[in-house]
Protein backbone atom coordinates (compact mmCIF):
# COMPACT_ATOMS: atom_id res chain seq x y z
CA UNK A 1 0.00 0.00 0.00
CA UNK A 2 1.31 3.76 -0.58
CA UNK A 3 0.07 6.67 2.05
CA UNK A 4 1.04 9.90 1.30
CA UNK A 5 1.81 9.94 -2.80
CA UNK A 6 1.53 13.59 -4.16
CA UNK A 7 2.48 14.38 -7.45
CA UNK A 8 5.46 16.76 -7.14
CA UNK A 9 6.39 16.45 -4.10
CA UNK A 10 9.18 14.84 -1.49
CA UNK A 11 7.29 13.25 1.70
CA UNK A 12 10.50 14.96 4.00
CA UNK A 13 9.48 13.35 7.73
CA UNK A 14 7.00 10.50 8.94
CA UNK A 15 6.03 9.96 12.42
CA UNK A 16 3.30 7.28 13.16
CA UNK A 17 1.38 7.74 16.15
CA UNK A 18 -1.46 5.79 18.04
CA UNK A 19 -4.69 7.96 19.09
CA UNK A 20 -6.53 6.72 21.30
CA UNK A 21 -9.28 10.44 22.33
CA UNK A 22 -12.76 11.71 21.99
CA UNK A 23 -12.10 12.64 18.23
CA UNK A 24 -10.16 9.58 16.90
CA UNK A 25 -8.77 6.46 17.91
CA UNK A 26 -6.38 4.56 15.82
CA UNK A 27 -2.98 4.53 14.40
CA UNK A 28 -2.40 8.04 12.58
CA UNK A 29 0.38 8.46 10.02
CA UNK A 30 2.12 12.07 9.68
CA UNK A 31 4.37 13.05 6.63
CA UNK A 32 5.82 16.21 6.39
CA UNK A 33 5.70 17.37 2.70
CA UNK A 34 7.64 19.74 0.54
CA UNK A 35 7.56 20.97 -3.02
CA UNK A 36 10.08 19.63 -5.27
CA UNK A 37 10.03 23.05 -6.66
CA UNK A 38 9.93 26.29 -4.45
CA UNK A 39 7.44 27.85 -6.89
CA UNK A 40 5.62 24.58 -8.05
CA UNK A 41 2.00 24.10 -8.27
CA UNK A 42 2.16 20.97 -6.25
CA UNK A 43 0.48 20.63 -2.32
CA UNK A 44 2.75 21.58 0.98
CA UNK A 45 2.41 20.69 4.31
CA UNK A 46 1.29 17.98 6.69
CA UNK A 47 -0.60 15.16 5.59
CA UNK A 48 -2.06 12.54 8.08
CA UNK A 49 -3.33 9.30 7.38
CA UNK A 50 -4.95 7.17 9.40
CA UNK A 51 -3.02 3.47 8.94
CA UNK A 52 -5.06 1.15 11.40
CA UNK A 53 -5.19 -0.76 8.82
CA UNK A 54 -2.13 -0.73 7.15
CA UNK A 55 -2.90 -2.43 3.62
CA UNK A 56 -5.69 0.63 2.74
CA UNK A 57 -4.48 3.51 4.40
CA UNK A 58 -6.99 6.22 3.78
CA UNK A 59 -6.07 10.09 4.58
CA UNK A 60 -7.30 11.98 6.92
CA UNK A 61 -6.38 15.51 7.15
CA UNK A 62 -4.24 18.17 5.33
CA UNK A 63 -2.41 20.72 6.65
CA UNK A 64 -1.40 23.72 4.24
CA UNK A 65 1.35 25.57 5.08
CA UNK A 66 0.37 28.21 2.69
CA UNK A 67 1.84 30.51 -0.27
CA UNK A 68 5.49 31.11 0.71
CA UNK A 69 6.96 27.76 2.00
CA UNK A 70 7.61 24.70 -0.06
CA UNK A 71 5.79 22.86 2.40
CA UNK A 72 7.08 20.68 5.71
CA UNK A 73 10.85 19.47 5.99
CA UNK A 74 10.61 17.87 9.81
CA UNK A 75 8.72 17.92 12.58
CA UNK A 76 7.19 16.22 15.60
CA UNK A 77 4.14 15.15 17.41
CA UNK A 78 3.02 15.52 20.79
CA UNK A 79 0.67 15.67 23.41
CA UNK A 80 0.19 18.02 26.07
CA UNK A 81 -3.24 17.98 28.61
CA UNK A 82 -5.08 15.95 26.29
CA UNK A 83 -4.46 17.81 23.06
CA UNK A 84 -2.13 17.08 20.43
CA UNK A 85 0.05 19.32 18.33
CA UNK A 86 2.69 19.20 16.05
CA UNK A 87 5.65 21.32 15.48
CA UNK A 88 6.36 21.81 12.01
CA UNK A 89 9.79 23.24 10.40
CA UNK A 90 8.69 24.88 7.86
CA UNK A 91 12.11 26.23 6.26
CA UNK A 92 12.44 30.18 4.80
CA UNK A 93 8.97 30.63 5.82
CA UNK A 94 9.64 34.04 7.21
CA UNK A 95 12.17 34.70 4.57
CA UNK A 96 9.55 34.14 1.91
CA UNK A 97 5.94 34.96 3.40
CA UNK A 98 6.61 36.46 6.74
CA UNK A 99 5.42 33.92 8.43
CA UNK A 100 7.34 31.97 11.36
CA UNK A 101 9.64 29.07 10.44
CA UNK A 102 8.05 26.78 13.25
CA UNK A 103 3.95 26.17 13.49
CA UNK A 104 2.37 24.46 15.90
CA UNK A 105 -0.46 22.57 15.05
CA UNK A 106 -3.47 21.31 16.94
CA UNK A 107 -4.07 17.43 15.45
CA UNK A 108 -6.20 16.58 17.90
CA UNK A 109 -8.69 16.02 15.50
CA UNK A 110 -6.87 14.37 13.00
CA UNK A 111 -9.19 15.51 10.23
CA UNK A 112 -9.61 19.12 10.79
CA UNK A 113 -5.75 20.01 11.50
CA UNK A 114 -5.87 24.03 12.76
CA UNK A 115 -2.90 26.28 13.46
CA UNK A 116 -2.32 27.64 16.63
CA UNK A 117 0.74 29.60 16.68
CA UNK A 118 3.70 30.55 14.45
CA UNK A 119 7.24 31.94 15.32
CA UNK A 120 9.78 33.74 13.73
CA UNK A 121 13.14 34.01 14.84
CA UNK A 122 13.49 37.85 13.49
CA UNK A 123 10.08 38.35 14.33
CA UNK A 124 10.11 36.92 18.10
CA UNK A 125 13.79 37.20 18.62
CA UNK A 126 15.36 39.92 16.49
CA UNK A 127 17.90 37.32 15.07
CA UNK A 128 18.67 37.19 11.05
CA UNK A 129 17.47 35.24 8.55
CA UNK A 130 18.04 34.29 5.22
CA UNK A 131 21.43 33.61 3.26
CA UNK A 132 24.31 35.20 3.13
CA UNK A 133 25.61 38.94 5.00
CA UNK A 134 22.15 39.28 6.30
CA UNK A 135 22.31 36.36 8.66
CA UNK A 136 26.15 38.28 10.24
CA UNK A 137 27.41 38.29 12.74
CA UNK A 138 24.76 36.10 14.71
CA UNK A 139 25.17 33.04 11.82
CA UNK A 140 28.06 30.47 11.41
CA UNK A 141 29.43 28.57 8.13
CA UNK A 142 31.67 30.42 4.89
CA UNK A 143 28.16 30.72 3.26
CA UNK A 144 25.53 31.33 6.44
CA UNK A 145 22.22 30.63 6.09
CA UNK A 146 19.33 30.79 9.07
CA UNK A 147 16.04 28.69 8.55
CA UNK A 148 14.10 26.35 10.73
CA UNK A 149 15.23 22.75 9.78
CA UNK A 150 13.97 20.99 12.62
CA UNK A 151 12.12 20.61 15.70
CA UNK A 152 12.49 18.29 18.87
CA UNK A 153 10.36 17.87 21.67
CA UNK A 154 11.09 17.53 25.30
CA UNK A 155 9.30 14.10 27.22
CA UNK A 156 6.49 16.66 28.81
CA UNK A 157 5.85 18.46 26.17
CA UNK A 158 6.67 21.74 27.43
CA UNK A 159 10.06 22.49 25.63
CA UNK A 160 10.64 22.41 21.78
CA UNK A 161 14.58 22.51 20.45
CA UNK A 162 14.65 24.01 17.29
CA UNK A 163 17.77 23.39 15.12
CA UNK A 164 17.88 26.73 12.96
CA UNK A 165 20.60 25.72 10.82
CA UNK A 166 23.12 28.12 11.15
CA UNK A 167 21.91 30.25 14.46
CA UNK A 168 22.27 26.84 16.08
CA UNK A 169 19.77 25.39 18.63
CA UNK A 170 16.74 27.84 19.87
CA UNK A 171 15.04 26.72 23.01
CA UNK A 172 10.97 27.98 23.59
CA UNK A 173 9.04 27.10 26.23
CA UNK A 174 5.92 26.12 24.89
CA UNK A 175 4.08 24.95 27.57
CA UNK A 176 1.22 27.23 26.14
CA UNK A 177 1.91 26.33 22.55
CA UNK A 178 -0.51 28.90 21.30
CA UNK A 179 2.10 31.10 22.82
CA UNK A 180 5.47 30.00 22.60
CA UNK A 181 8.66 31.82 24.80
CA UNK A 182 11.94 32.46 24.28
CA UNK A 183 14.27 30.11 26.52
CA UNK A 184 17.92 30.31 25.57
CA UNK A 185 19.87 29.38 22.21
CA UNK A 186 23.52 27.61 21.60
CA UNK A 187 25.67 28.75 19.11
CA UNK A 188 28.70 26.75 18.04
CA UNK A 189 32.11 28.17 18.39
CA UNK A 190 32.52 31.18 15.73
CA UNK A 191 34.91 28.88 14.16
CA UNK A 192 32.13 26.17 13.02
CA UNK A 193 30.78 25.71 9.67
CA UNK A 194 27.00 25.76 11.69
CA UNK A 195 24.78 23.23 9.78
CA UNK A 196 22.60 22.49 12.94
CA UNK A 197 20.71 19.42 11.76
CA UNK A 198 19.05 17.57 14.24
CA UNK A 199 19.17 16.97 17.90
CA UNK A 200 18.19 14.07 20.26
CA UNK A 201 18.06 14.41 24.32
CA UNK A 202 19.72 12.06 26.83
CA UNK A 203 20.09 12.23 30.66
CA UNK A 204 16.53 12.70 31.14
CA UNK A 205 16.42 15.73 28.92
CA UNK A 206 19.52 17.38 30.23
CA UNK A 207 21.61 16.44 27.29
CA UNK A 208 21.42 17.93 23.90
CA UNK A 209 23.00 15.31 21.09
CA UNK A 210 23.46 18.00 18.50
CA UNK A 211 23.92 16.99 15.04
CA UNK A 212 26.26 19.27 12.42
CA UNK A 213 25.22 18.18 8.57
CA UNK A 214 28.70 19.54 6.71
CA UNK A 215 29.74 18.12 3.66
CA UNK A 216 33.48 18.78 3.77
CA UNK A 217 36.24 17.81 4.49
CA UNK A 218 36.51 19.42 7.65
CA UNK A 219 33.07 17.05 8.05
CA UNK A 220 30.16 17.32 10.56
CA UNK A 221 30.08 16.30 14.10
CA UNK A 222 28.04 15.18 17.24
CA UNK A 223 28.29 17.84 19.84
CA UNK A 224 27.03 17.31 23.41
CA UNK A 225 25.40 20.31 25.16
CA UNK A 226 24.17 20.49 28.73
CA UNK A 227 21.02 22.24 29.45
CA UNK A 228 20.49 21.71 32.62
CA UNK A 229 20.06 25.51 32.58
CA UNK A 230 18.44 25.96 29.53
CA UNK A 231 18.47 29.26 29.44
CA UNK A 232 22.29 28.93 29.04
CA UNK A 233 23.61 25.80 27.07
CA UNK A 234 26.92 24.58 27.33
CA UNK A 235 28.92 22.70 24.70
CA UNK A 236 30.56 19.54 27.05
CA UNK A 237 31.57 16.96 24.62
CA UNK A 238 31.98 16.25 20.79
CA UNK A 239 32.33 13.10 19.06
CA UNK A 240 33.82 12.30 15.68
CA UNK A 241 34.41 8.95 13.56
CA UNK A 242 38.06 8.08 12.74
CA UNK A 243 37.13 9.19 9.13
CA UNK A 244 35.47 12.72 10.11
CA UNK A 245 38.32 13.27 12.57
CA UNK A 246 41.12 12.65 9.81
CA UNK A 247 38.82 14.56 7.29
CA UNK A 248 38.95 11.90 4.60
CA UNK A 249 38.59 12.83 1.26
CA UNK A 250 34.64 12.28 0.48
CA UNK A 251 34.75 11.65 -3.23
CA UNK A 252 31.88 9.33 -4.03
CA UNK A 253 31.27 9.51 -0.36
CA UNK A 254 29.97 11.66 3.19
CA UNK A 255 31.86 11.14 6.10
CA UNK A 256 29.64 13.58 8.38
CA UNK A 257 26.81 12.98 11.17
CA UNK A 258 23.08 13.07 9.82
CA UNK A 259 20.87 11.89 12.77
CA UNK A 260 21.21 11.50 16.11
CA UNK A 261 19.03 9.15 18.34
CA UNK A 262 18.87 8.43 21.94
CA UNK A 263 18.84 4.60 22.70
CA UNK A 264 14.78 4.10 23.95
CA UNK A 265 16.09 1.82 26.65
CA UNK A 266 19.36 3.35 27.98
CA UNK A 267 19.57 7.22 28.23
CA UNK A 268 24.08 6.39 27.98
CA UNK A 269 23.84 5.49 24.34
CA UNK A 270 22.80 6.97 21.10
CA UNK A 271 22.62 5.42 17.70
CA UNK A 272 24.43 8.31 15.05
CA UNK A 273 23.48 7.70 11.27
CA UNK A 274 26.71 8.85 9.84
CA UNK A 275 26.19 8.14 6.16
CA UNK A 276 29.20 6.51 4.94
CA UNK A 277 30.40 5.87 8.35
CA UNK A 278 26.96 3.44 8.61
CA UNK A 279 25.73 3.42 12.06
CA UNK A 280 27.65 4.06 15.20
CA UNK A 281 26.41 3.20 18.61
CA UNK A 282 28.12 5.69 20.87
CA UNK A 283 27.81 5.68 25.14
CA UNK A 284 27.28 9.25 26.42
CA UNK A 285 27.50 8.92 29.87
CA UNK A 286 30.31 10.76 30.24
CA UNK A 287 29.16 13.33 27.99
CA UNK A 288 32.69 15.31 28.16
CA UNK A 289 34.33 11.96 26.83
CA UNK A 290 31.75 10.16 24.36
CA UNK A 291 33.28 6.85 23.22
CA UNK A 292 31.90 3.92 20.52
CA UNK A 293 30.57 0.73 21.69
CA UNK A 294 29.53 -0.77 18.14
CA UNK A 295 29.53 0.37 14.60
CA UNK A 296 28.25 -1.28 11.51
CA UNK A 297 28.45 0.00 7.62
CA UNK A 298 26.78 -1.94 5.16
CA UNK A 299 28.87 -3.05 2.56
CA UNK A 300 28.25 -1.38 -0.56
CA UNK A 301 28.17 2.53 -1.52
CA UNK A 302 27.25 3.21 2.56
CA UNK A 303 24.80 6.72 3.46
CA UNK A 304 22.94 6.00 6.06
CA UNK A 305 20.74 8.84 7.03
CA UNK A 306 18.15 7.50 9.57
CA UNK A 307 18.07 4.65 12.04
CA UNK A 308 14.92 3.94 14.06
CA UNK A 309 13.74 1.52 16.58
CA UNK A 310 11.12 -1.18 16.68
CA UNK A 311 11.23 -3.25 19.56
CA UNK A 312 14.73 -5.58 19.44
CA UNK A 313 15.45 -4.56 16.31
CA UNK A 314 16.86 -1.39 14.69
CA UNK A 315 15.72 0.01 11.15
CA UNK A 316 18.53 1.66 9.04
CA UNK A 317 17.51 3.86 6.42
CA UNK A 318 20.42 4.38 3.80
CA UNK A 319 20.03 6.32 0.86
CA UNK A 320 21.53 4.60 -1.49
CA UNK A 321 20.45 0.57 -0.18
CA UNK A 322 17.38 1.10 0.94
CA UNK A 323 16.19 -0.47 4.29
CA UNK A 324 18.53 -2.63 6.43
CA UNK A 325 17.21 -4.13 9.96
CA UNK A 326 19.65 -5.13 12.34
CA UNK A 327 19.73 -6.44 15.68
CA UNK A 328 19.52 -4.07 18.41
CA UNK A 329 22.69 -4.62 20.97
Amino acid sequence: AIAAQYSGTTAEHLAAVHFLTSDFTGNVLFAGIQRCQANGGAVAGLAIWDVSDPKNPTELGFFDTGRGSRGVHEFTVGERNGRWYAYLAVPNSEVSGGRGDLRVVDVTDPRQPTEISDWGARRDAGLPVGTGQQCAPACRGSVPQAFLHSVALSADGTTAYLSYWDLGVIILDVSEPAAPRWVGRFAEPESAEGNTHSISLAHNGMLMLVGDETFGPPWGRLRLVDIQDPANPVQVGSFDTADSAAGTPGEQYAYTIHNPLTDDRDQNRAYLAWYADGVRLVDVSDASHPSEIAAWVPPQAPMVWNVAFSGDLLLVGDINNGLFVLRRA
